[in-house]
């Protein structure tokens, strides 16, 4: 006869498991991203798209330039189509940095002069937040001001760290660097940070994981603006042949919400 006094408290172990399993599941928010469902954005009739960087010290270089780079690459005709050469080329995005100072900022030993400072920065259709390290009461108004008219506000890697310090990812679901998930969802409790995901959009403020990751970002809100194609053709001048920014979390990869 087998001893019940073994197999009664595996089978409660496993029952509590198993229900601690259950309540997680049902508090986690929902993470759908497979296709992304964000809202199409409308161009301007003229002018350009003013596209903010913000910068401070410790920017993290390739989260600028990655984003900045879809955007200044974006080409299509006075027609709307992609552009393949010749005279009729049109330019939609018009990027440009933003910091407290004129000073040089010290992006992780590239220096970067900022075009503006927070005075006097054209105002911005979307924002782009890469990881640096700089806070200020000054960066943290013109942030909070410029997000709530901006169309898109998106930070790269660990720059969610500062939408987050400043309330706009509460209740959000957001996305960071992988190996700081966990800090992140320690500091912020308000926001429900995932992985396995390139990035995660909500209505007007998207996340993306880090350093490469924002090169997906930025051309989804191509595609938000202008279409698959132009998003396509802007990531086929930049020799860019990865799909993920059609569908970030790619075939076999599921998010899940990081374990607080």
């Amino acid at each position: 006869m087998r001893d019940k006094s073994i197999w009664m408290p595996l089978l409660a172990v496993i029952a509590i498991t198993s229900a601690l399993c259950a309540i997680r599941l049902a508090i986690s928010p929902p993470v759908a991203m497979t296709e992304t469902t964000a809202r199409p954005l409308k161009p301007p009739v003229t002018g350009q798209i003013n596209v903010a960087f913000v910068v401070s010290k410790d920017a993290n270089v390739m989260d600028i330039a990655g984003a900045w780079e879809v955007f200044q690459d974006t080409m299509l005709t006075s027609k709307g189509q992609p552009w393949e050469g010749g005279d009729d080329m049109v330019m939609p995005f018009n990027t440009y940095t933003v910091s407290d100072s004129l000073d040089p900022v010290d992006a992780n030993g590239l220096t970067v002069i900022p075009s503006y400072v927070f005075a006097t920065a054209p105002k911005p259709r979307i924002i782009v937040v890469p990881a640096q390290g700089g806070r200020s009461a000054v960066q943290k108004t013109w942030l909070l001001t410029n997000a709530k008219t901006a169309d898109v506000t998106m930070s790269v890697c660990t720059g969610a760290s500062m939408l987050a310090a400043y309330g706009l990812l509460d209740g959000e679901v957001a996305t960071t660097h992988h190996l700081y998930e966990h800090r992140l969802q320690e500091n912020y409790p308000a926001v429900h940070f995932a992985n396995g995901t390139r990035y995660v959009e909500n209505d007007k403020i998207s996340t993306a994981a880090g350093l490469t990751s924002g090169i997906d970002l930025a051309l989804h809100v191509v595609e938000r603006y202008y279409g698959r194609t132009i998003a396509k053709s802007t990531a086929d001048y930049m020799e860019y042949h990865s799909d993920l920014w059609k569908n970030p979390e790619g075939a076999a990869v599921k998010a899940e919400i990081v374990t607080k």
